[in-house]
């Protein structure tokens, strides 16, 4: 399908200027907050309130709380206040907890107490289960042919409590609490896969027909007549990223690397940002398991930088997080690895090692005291160490010039 395109801008253009002076991040754990041995191994996490591109708002932490939904193998899922109380949440009887996702209450306001607050939480499991969360009991469920790969909040503003999720058979749904609005399959279609040179590693080519959806986000681009218009943005293990709208695809990319993770976001200057310059989710960063990062822009892929080891998952912090105005937002990279890199118009700004390899990788906008902020759950019985999984919280400190 033909799409319109519009004219890119360089990230050094005279935009740069606007910015503020800072030549990197301080990266600094502040807090580990012990989790109950009782929950089992934390196998996903998910904060709020988010500070993800294109959900964060001056008044998002109005409340000064910022909540952890943690699941485990265990089929557990409990909220971890930022005051180190727990809240387990109704048994669902789910197996495994594969993935998460915490979003603004859905529930009445004659609903919610003054109390600590108590977001939506989306579960994800083993079973191929979609369970949906409201005040801390099962509010719904559905269910998708394997286990759940993927789940990400949607950024259409017409739909603000629906989301994305993708299994490992490669269905691609977009749901909301009542009801599944749509399901595909992601499928090349007649594109042809990458060709895996003769006398590869075989598990190279068996991955290549794993038709796992990998990660999904919900991107705007101009559709063929310019207008913006919310796609959801899914990547197969079999080594593409397909765009859908409505559940029908109408874009596919071939990759050289399959993509692990795509995020929202604005991440180098272009026309759109400058239309628009509240918009933050007008572009996608694409991240494979060669650590190389690239930026989707109207349909295209742009290179962005180059990390040292394979990417698990990246998130997107927007600039006026952390200096009151907008600009290029701020990528944290999560890798297969102990180091998480920071990176900022196409350089890396700021890395950091953990002790250990994290589990399950999310962001804050607010950590109360800290600011914005990246957890980390540290596995259970490490060499002994602990009997019960952590919660890591490494605050992000600009560091400005001069």
């Amino acid at each position: 399908m033909a799409q319109a395109k519009r004219p890119r801008l360089s990230s050094n253009g005279s935009d740069a200027s606007s910015l503020p002076l800072f030549c990197g991040f301080e990266l600094t754990e502040k807090k580990v907050i012990s989790l109950p041995a009782s929950l089992g191994p934390v196998s996903a996490v998910s904060a709020w309130p988010t500070g993800k591109a294109g959900h964060f708002t001056a008044d998002s932490t109005a409340d000064k709380h910022a909540v952890f939904a943690v699941g485990t193998s265990h089929g557990c899922i409990a909220l971890v206040y930022s005051d180190e109380s727990t809240v387990v949440l109704e048994n669902s009887g789910s197996s495994a907890v594969l993935q998460l996702l915490a979003k603004d209450s859905s529930a009445p306001a004659s609903a919610i107490s003054d109390a600590k607050p108590v977001p939506d939480v989306v579960a994800g499991d083993a079973d191929g289960q979609v369970l949906v969360y409201v005040l801390g009991r099962v509010f719904s469920r559905n269910t998708l042919p394997a286990p759940i790969s993927t789940l990400s909040a949607d950024l259409n503003p017409n739909m603000p409590s629906s989301f994305s999720v993708g299994d490992m058979s490669g269905t691609i749904a977009s749901c909301h609490a009542q009801d599944t609005l749509w399901r595909a399959q992601l499928d090349m279609g007649s594109q042809a896969l990458p060709v895996v040179p003769g006398g590869a590693d075989q598990r190279a080519a068996a991955r290549l027909l794993d038709p796992t959806v990998n990660s999904a986000c919900s991107v705007w681009l101009p559709d063929n007549h310019g207008l913006l218009t919310s796609y959801v943005l899914a990547a197969s293990a079999r080594g593409f990223i397909q765009l859908l709208s409505r559940g029908i695809p109408v874009h596919t990319i071939p990759l050289s690397t399959p993509c692990t993770s795509v995020c929202p976001g604005v991440f180098v200057a272009s026309d759109i940002s400058r239309e628009l310059p509240g918009s933050s989710y007008t572009q996608a960063i694409v991240g494979d398991g060669s650590g190389q990062l690239l930026v989707l822009d109207n349909f295209e892929l742009v290179p962005y930088a180059q990390v040292e080891y394979p990417i698990a998952r990246i998130f997107s912090l927007p600039l006026r997080a952390f200096f009151g105005h907008d600009g290029p937002d701020v990528v944290v990279c999560a890798t297969l690895s102990d180091t998480i890199y920071v990176l900022h118009q196409r350089k890396i700004v700021a890395t950091y090692s953990a002790a250990f390899w994290p589990s399950a990788v999310d962001i804050v906008a607010d950590f109360p005291g800290i600011g914005p902020a990246i957890v980390l759950v540290e596995p259970e019985a490490l060499a002994g160490k602990s009997s019960s999984s952590s919660l890591h919280i490494i605050s992000l400190r600009p560091l400005l010039d001069g």
